[in-house]
């Protein structure tokens, strides 16, 4: 599977799950290629905003994200980098 394969499901995961107003995917496998405990699966940073956050802290947001993209982990996920926000947080 490609990386830009790997990030349409990633968005569409995190689409479906956390209606977001805004998703920015990295895609950082290239500076990871071929490290130990690597399976192919990919490295990502994720910048999502969401009001599902709100109350909810830092752990708790990124459970929701991890949730929401289960079914790729590990297999297209390897390493997932989340920065979880509300809209008055942007």
């Amino acid at each position: 599977m490609t990386g830009k394969d790997r990030v349409a499901l990633l968005r569409a995961g995190l689409e479906a799950a956390l209606t977001p107003e805004r998703i920015d995917i990295i895609d950082d496998s290239a500076a990871h290629a071929g490290h130990a405990g690597n399976t192919g699966g990919g490295h990502f940073t994720v910048t999502i905003v969401s009001d599902q956050f709100r109350d909810k802290n830092t752990i708790e947001r990124h459970r929701m994200v991890y949730t929401a993209v289960a079914h790729l982990i590990p297999a297209e996920i390897h390493a997932l980098s989340i920065k979880a926000l509300t809209r008055e947080e942007t």
